[in-house]
């Protein structure tokens, strides 16, 4: 009897285990993958229409809430009007236009007042506003882009403070 004749059952389970994690790495990481690729949306006019709803930028200030030593706030304002199909979004990111600086709404590190604006798309059918503050360093000053991702795809604001 042969090395390959005595091993045949354990090189069996080998090659199944490996066609099984093969499949598995597929399964659960490239098809997720490739169905979620997004699209990205460029504002225009500072207006979006994203996960069912139009959103307007509105407003965007420096140091209205209270930072840590060595940086400094900026609130960004969204008018929403929800459609029907209203649905939420994603964790809004701030982006430096020319620089690889990403950051993520900081605001329920903040004391932000409650009633100051929602803190991401939700699920209404009518206006509301959404208020998105990051934490910047000092010296940053943009222009940046606001990015909020919905479903299938994302919206892009220029933001120039």
């Amino acid at each position: 009897m042969t090395w390959w004749q005595r091993q045949r059952l354990a090189l069996t389970a080998l090659a199944v285990a490996a066609v099984a994690v093969v499949g598995v790495h597929v399964w659960l990481d490239v098809l997720p993958a490739a169905e979620s690729s997004t699209q990205i949306m460029t504002a225009e006019n500072g207006r979006a229409e994203i996960a069912g709803q139009t959103l307007t930028l509105s407003s965007v200030r420096w140091g209205e809430f209270e930072a840590p030593d060595g940086s400094r706030t900026m609130s960004i304002r969204l008018d929403s009007d929800g459609g029907p199909d209203a649905e939420s979004c994603g964790l809004f990111t701030l982006a430096e236009v020319e620089g690889d600086r990403v950051w993520s709404n900081a605001r329920t590190g903040l004391d932000v007042p409650y009633d100051a604006g929602a803190s991401y798309c939700q699920e209404e059918s009518g206006p509301y506003v959404i208020l998105a503050v990051f934490v910047l360093p000092d010296g940053v000053d943009g222009p940046f882009q606001l990015e909020v991702p919905g479903a299938d795809r994302s919206a892009r604001f220029a933001v120039d403070p």
